[in-house]
């Protein structure tokens, strides 16, 4: 049985007051997870109503992800979430654009012409992160829709809200790539405001690539093209972080990928790959994994195909080869 939003919300809030995972009782913390878990349907419902035109948009389905339950907890934790039942990435879709057009072309498809089988949330350009750029320099558009239920046995699920992230190729490389970086780094950069250790080196990148690739800026549009490129070799001149990110090695046997897929990343920075054709076994192996030592970061992650995932995710997969090249194409 689904908990209800007064007991999610009341396990979080304790959870938070607990201000460490260790120390946050493991009753709230299922309760948390359960309400985690309960946005699955949700998620899988809106991937397939917007399987036909991404596929016909990009060439292929959206990528899902249920956000893992370690980040939801850090949230609480660290007060960048203050109500979990009110979360609206706990499920998201990700579509991957080959440019600005054609994601402005699939935002007009979708408010235009889609029957809404689920209702956006917000006004359409709320979140749209490519017109404001965020300070980190994440550049998207994001959508929150609220789940409406075509069969009465999911009623309860009513109003679980899923975000709907659109990027373009050149937004995805840098976005993956400071996932990458914190997860080999051990930093926080995507939880930070940009003032962290690596913060300003990817916002440099950010106004880099938006500008030689795109045509547009991004967080730092004041900057000339010359204090542009004396602020990215000052950064990389401190933390050598671009040609890091060149020698790092693919991972991981991508031959294991399946449409229900759970990325462990371990503490020797090794990357295991366990794919399943179920989704209840990939959530029961990301629990195991999750109470794991030796694991440092895992992530469930899911589309109808395999080769929807290794587009999505293959930063997780693979040296963050997109990035470095469009970096390297933007400073010649």
């Amino acid at each position: 049985m689904l908990p209800s939003k007064n007991q999610v919300r009341n396990a979080g809030k304790r959870i938070a007051a607990a201000q460490d995972i260790f120390a946050a009782n493991e009753e709230d913390v299922e309760v948390v997870d359960e309400w985690r878990k309960a946005h699955l349907t949700p998620l899988s419902s809106i991937a397939m109503w917007l399987r036909k035109p991404s596929i016909d948009a990009t060439g292929l389905a959206p990528a899902q992800r249920l956000k893992r339950r370690s980040t939801v907890l850090d949230k609480l934790i660290q007060g960048r979430a203050s109500d979990a039942s009110t979360m609206q990435d706990l499920g998201g879709c990700r579509l991957i654009f080959p440019n600005v057009q054609g994601l402005q072309d699939f935002r007009n498809y979708l408010e235009t012409k889609t029957r809404a089988a689920h209702m956006l949330q917000h006004h359409r350009d709320k979140y749209d992160y490519i017109a404001t750029p965020k300070q980190t320099g994440y550049r998207g558009v994001h959508y929150v829709y609220g789940y409406e239920p075509s069969s009465s046995s999911n009623a309860e699920l009513k109003g679980l809200k899923i975000e709907v992230q659109l990027r373009t190729d050149v937004q995805h490389a840098w976005a993956t790539s400071v996932e990458i970086a914190d997860l080999v780094l051990g930093a926080r950069t995507k939880f930070e405001d940009g003032t962290g250790r690596y913060g300003e080196f990817f916002r440099v990148a950010s106004e880099l690539l938006a500008r030689r690739h795109e045509g547009m800026t991004s967080c730092l549009p004041t900057l000339s093209d010359r204090e542009l490129l004396a602020a990215f070799h000052r950064e990389e001149g401190s933390h050598n972080l671009l040609d890091r990110l060149d020698r790092l090695r693919e991972q991981g046997d991508l031959s294991k990928i399946k449409e229900h897929t759970v990325l462990a990343f371990q503490t020797d920075g090794t990357l295991e790959i366990f794919g399943y054709t179920k989704a209840n076994r990939a959530v029961e192996k990301e629990r195991e994994l999750i109470d794991n030592p030796s694991c440092a970061h895992v992530v469930y992650v899911r589309a109808s195909t395999p080769s929807a995932i290794k587009n999505s995710y293959r930063n997780y997969l693979t040296n963050p080869t997109d990035f470095v090249k469009l970096m390297r194409e933007a400073l010649d």
